[in-house]
C-alpha cells in the first residue's frame, strides 16, 4: 500500500469513528442540559451535604469530586437507553421530525434498525457500568420505566401517567447519582433522603409540562396526549406557573433554611413563571425550559446549603 494510500485509509477511519461519536452525541444532546447536568449536580451536592441525606456523617470533599466523572458516566449511559429507546419508535420519529429534526434517525444519519442494534449493545455495556459504579437497582428500576413509557405507550395516553413515569424517573436519576457519587458501598441514603426524593418527584411531577410547550406541534402530529394539547395551553402554562412558584418556596421551608437559602430558588421561580405566562411562542418557551432546568438545579443545591448553615 502506497503511503498517500495509508494516510487517507487512516483519515477515513477516524471521521468514520469521530461521525459516529457525534451521532451518538446528538441522541442525547438534548437531554444533557435536563437530566445529565442537572443529575450530575443532584448527586455530587447531595454527597457533599454528608447527614442531610446520607449515612456519611464527615463527607470528603475531594474523594466526592473525583467521582463525578463517574456520575456523569451513570447518568449518561441511562439517558442513552431512554433515547434509544425512545427514538426509534415510529411516533417519536414523526414528532421528531417536526420538533427535532436534527436528530440521527429523521436527518438520516441513523435508521431505526440501527438505533435498535445500538440499543442492544448499550444495554449489553449498561450492565456492567451500573454494576461497577454501584447503582444498578436504580438502572433496573428506570428501564422498567422507560419499557412502560416508550413500549407501552405510557407517555402517550394520559399526561397524568406520562408525569408519573417521568417522575419515578428523575427520583431513580437522583437517588442513583448520588450513590455514586458517595463512592460504591461507602454510604446509604437516609430517611431524610427518601422524604427529599419524593419532594423531587413531586416537583417533576407537576412541572415536567413545561418540556412539552415548545413542542406541542410535533406531538400534536403523533397524536401525544401532552397537558398542553388535552387541556389547551393557557390552562398549561397556569399548571406550571403556580406549582413552580409554590415549591420555590416550599423547598426551603422543607430545608428550613435562613433568609439567604431561599433567594436564588425563588429569583429563578419567579423568572419562570413569569416567562410561561407572557411569553408564549416556541422559541420562548424553550428559552423558558432552559430556565426551568436551572431552577431545578438550584432546588437540587439547597441539602448542601443547609449542610453548611449547620456548619457555620
Amino acid at each position: 500500500m502506497k503511503p498517500d494510500d495509508k494516510q487517507q485509509e487512516q483519515h477515513d477511519q477516524i471521521h468514520s469513528i469521530l461521525y459516529e461519536v457525534h451521532t451518538i452525541w446528538l441522541v442525547t444532546r438534548n437531554d444533557l442540559k435536563s437530566i445529565v447536568f442537572p443529575e450530575t449536580a443532584f448527586g455530587i451536592c447531595s454527597a457533599l451535604s454528608g447527614p442531610m441525606l446520607t449515612s456519611n456523617n464527615s463527607p470528603n470533599a475531594l474523594s466526592i469530586l473525583k467521582q463525578t466523572p463517574l456520575v456523569v458516566l451513570w447518568v449518561w449511559i441511562n439517558v442513552l437507553v431512554f433515547d434509544l429507546a425512545n427514538q426509534r419508535l415510529p411516533n417519536s420519529i414523526i414528532e421528531d421530525s417536526v420538533n427535532k429534526a436534527w436528530r440521527p434517525i429523521p436527518s438520516g444519519r441513523l435508521s431505526a434498525c440501527q438505533a435498535r442494534r445500538l440499543l442492544l449493545a448499550v444495554l449489553a455495556i449498561a450492565v456492567p457500568v451500573t454494576f461497577y459504579t454501584g447503582s444498578m437497582e436504580e438502572t433496573i428500576v428506570m428501564n422498567t420505566l422507560v419499557y412502560m413509557y416508550n413500549d407501552l405507550g405510557g407517555a402517550d395516553e394520559n399526561f397524568v401517567v406520562r408525569n408519573l413515569i417521568n417522575a419515578a424517573g428523575f427520583i431513580c436519576y437522583s437517588a442513583g447519582a448520588t450513590r455514586v457519587a458517595c463512592g460504591h458501598g461507602q454510604c446509604s441514603l437516609n430517611g431524610k433522603a427518601y422524604q427529599w426524593l419524593a419532594v423531587i418527584g413531586g416537583i417533576v411531577f407537576s412541572t415536567l409540562q413545561m418540556q412539552d410547550m415548545a413542542d406541542q406541534e410535533g406531538d400534536r402530529a403523533r397524536d401525544r396526549g401532552t397537558l398542553p394539547l388535552v387541556l389547551g395551553d393557557w390552562t398549561a402554562r397556569w399548571t406550571i406557573a403556580v406549582p413552580v412558584i409554590f415549591w420555590s418556596f416550599a423547598c426551603p421551608a422543607f430545608w428550613e433554611l435562613s433568609v439567604y437559602g431561599w433567594v436564588m430558588p425563588a429569583l429563578l421561580g419567579s423568572v419562570v413563571a413569569v416567562r410561561v405566562m407572557i411569553f408564549r411562542d416556541v422559541v420562548s418557551d424553550k428559552t423558558t425550559w432552559y430556565m426551568w432546568n436551572f431552577w431545578i438545579t438550584s432546588l437540587y443545591l439547597l441539602p448542601l446549603v443547609k449542610f453548611h448553615e449547620l456548619r457555620a
